[in-house]
């Protein structure tokens, strides 16, 4: 009886120390977490100080040669928003890996160009807004975005991988909706 109930306390003990190092583990992955998520918005903001929005698009716990935990980060940077030719950056961080030493940034929307047609990918607001009016087929969009410089964009993604993009000037009583595809390829262009 008593090597029965030693039994049941040292299986009971065994118990209680897995639960223990198993939160440990979810409790140092949380902190370190929340750290890297700070610590890269923290330093997107400082190398994009203009930027109109900066997010973390993906992060990925990895493992290195040695065993040591690290998060792999892809974050964006994205300027001008509200104008007709907004830029997109894109950073990957290995925290702490690296010592938080990023890649080189990747410049994904810039020089107010983007493809069209077969074989584009138009992936993200600012190539939807760049498209909007610089596609074939937007001549009246670019024209009413001359004629008023403060007019705005406005980006909405449809469903089935598409865009809609509404420009709206406060001095003119009416605007463009322009209507894409995912490769570009404009399907309508209504003034409202």
């Amino acid at each position: 009886m008593q090597q029965r109930k030693l039994a049941i306390y040292i299986v009971l003990l065994i118990v209680a120390a897995i639960i223990i190092a198993v939160s440990m583990k979810f409790y140092e992955t949380k902190v370190l977490s929340d750290d890297a998520e700070a610590y890269v918005l923290e330093d997107l903001m400082a190398k994009n100080p203009n930027a109109d929005n900066v997010q973390i698009i993906f992060w990925e716990n990895r493992v290195n040669v040695d065993g040591s935990s690290y998060f792999e980060i892809k974050a964006s940077a994205s300027e001008g928003l509200s104008t007709p030719c907004p830029k997109r950056t894109h950073y990957q961080y290995f925290y702490p890996e690296q010592n938080f030493v990023p890649n080189p940034p990747e410049r994904v929307v810039s020089g107010c160009t983007v493809c069209e047609g077969v074989g584009c990918v138009i992936a993200f607001p600012e190539e939807a807004i760049i498209a909007s009016h610089t596609n074939s087929g937007t001549s009246a969009v670019q024209g009413y975005i001359q004629r008023y410089a403060d007019a705005v964009p406005t980006v909405a993604a449809v469903a089935g991988d598409g865009w809609t993009v509404t420009w709206r000037s406060p001095s003119a009583s009416y605007g463009y909706e322009v209507e894409m595809d995912s490769n570009g390829d404009i399907s309508s262009i209504s003034r409202n």
